[in-house]
């Protein structure tokens, strides 16, 4: 849940300090977390998924470039966490490669990955509107609440459009700047995958009151990684909300404006 009170720590490893720290054979990888990339209870979607991606490149090194991605989230994932990696089908050019991530004797979560390496096209279009995007320096800083998980601590992100969150407000919609802190020694492409998942649901913009929230399907999809961990735009909207669930749309855009990854969410 994203408004559950937490305990800040002072031991805070960085991305790829989790990385480089994760020991076991290459098809079955266990990381160990810490407290300050943890959401309430449970570890931070983005860090669990980005370190499941860091065990497939592990274990398959061979793999093209990043496509897409599908999670399920099934139970709280705990400081410790292994990650085991099965390559489901490898064809001619997309490979699909699943890791499940097993917490506490269980599963925590499923994370398939789809690899694919480029191909001519003869169909070259960008037709998603770039829209307006003030430079990150320009914005507001999106205060930390202090009720907010320890892993916000991780990231950097400034306000462009949307209400606060829990203001009753009638526009359940987001759009925000944000980057990981720290992206020493990480790759574009897992910094961006830490980072997409960074920004609270859309849809707390309208609660009058604080609730528990979690994440419990997420799927991206990649129209190119970035050449660099920097600033990413994105615009979060809760396209409905009933019965004790929401649907949300993600746009994640370069600091250019061109579209980075698409995204769902339940």
């Amino acid at each position: 849940p994203f408004f559950v009170e937490d305990t800040l720590q002072t031991d805070t490893p960085t991305l790829a300090q989790l990385i480089d720290g994760m020991s076991g054979d290459a098809s079955r990888l266990t990381a160990h977390l810490s407290p300050s990339w943890m959401q309430g209870r449970t570890a931070f979607g983005g860090i669990t998924a980005a370190l499941a991606l860091a065990a497939a490149r592990r274990s398959l090194p061979d793999l093209p470039a990043l496509r897409s991605m599908q999670v399920a989230f099934m139970r709280p994932i705990l400081e410790q966490v292994t990650f085991e990696t099965t390559l489901i089908r490898a064809g001619r050019t997309a490979s699909f490669v699943q890791v499940d991530c097993l917490s506490d004797d269980a599963l925590g979560a499923r994370i398939t990955f789809v690899f694919g390496a480029d191909r001519p096209s003869q169909i070259v279009h960008d037709y998603a509107p770039v829209p307006a995007m003030p430079q990150p320096d320009t914005c507001e800083t999106l205060v930390r609440r202090s009720s907010a998980p320890n892993f916000f601590d991780n990231f950097d992100a400034a306000t462009i459009e949307g209400d606060p969150l829990v203001s009753g407000s009638d526009r359940p919609e987001l759009i925000v700047w944000s980057r990981v802190k720290d992206t020493t020694g990480v790759t574009p492409e897992i910094a961006l995958i830490c980072n997409a998942d960074s920004m609270p649901p859309a849809a707390m913009t309208t609660f009058t009151e604080r609730a528990p929230i979690s994440t419990i399907t997420w799927s991206l999809d990649v129209a190119r990684v970035p050449g660099h961990a920097d600033w990413i735009w994105t615009r979060t909207t809760s396209k409905q909300a009933a019965h004790g669930y929401s649907v949300q749309d993600m746009e994640l855009r370069d600091l250019d404006g061109s579209l980075i990854a698409s995204a769902q969410q339940m």
